[in-house]
């Protein structure tokens, strides 16, 4: 909950300093709690992606997506990948599952505070939310990608440049 209002009590952009995506990707696949029977894949460059970010929450970020995949999850596989936007101003991050997926009808509301897919899951239902915040303060966006149908995708972008503070 603190997490929640220190994030929303503010709009401005989060602090940023060269981040190496590549480095948190590696090391949050490394961290995930591996499960029999799920292929763990990563879908990243080989040299190291060095972006203006805030290493902290955007390592957060990445290890609750990870982390939702992997608990909703029994067979398959989890993928963390990246790719630069065609426009070559911001990144698309995203977290692919095999898993159970989140009915279309409830996609909407997936990043609103207490919501849960499943209310007998365990959680808050606030990782989703804080997500949001963060990837927001750092002037991305994030969704469910609703054309993904063989469990969920989430995807959000990132800024490859730093906007210069008025």
């Amino acid at each position: 909950m603190l997490e929640v209002a220190n994030l929303d009590v503010s709009e401005e952009k989060l602090p940023c300093q060269p981040t190496d995506l590549k480095n948190i990707c590696v090391h949050e696949m490394e961290q995930l709690k591996k499960k029999e029977g799920i292929e763990y894949k990563l879908e990243i460059t080989e040299e190291s992606m060095i972006i203006p970010s805030n290493a902290q929450y955007l390592t957060q970020v990445i290890e609750h997506l990870l982390s939702n995949a992997n608990k909703f999850t029994e067979k398959g596989q989890i993928t963390l990948g990246y790719g630069v936007d065609k426009s070559k101003e911001k990144i698309l991050i995203y977290v692919t599952d095999t898993g159970c997926g989140i009915p279309l009808e409830k996609q909407s509301r997936i990043f609103e505070r207490f919501e849960r897919v499943n209310e007998k899951s365990q959680g808050t239902g606030l990782g989703l939310a804080i997500c949001q915040l963060i990837i927001s303060r750092l002037g991305g966006k994030i969704w469910i990608d609703p054309q993904y149908t063989d469990g969920s995708r989430f995807v959000f972008t990132h800024p490859l440049k730093q906007e210069a503070r008025a």
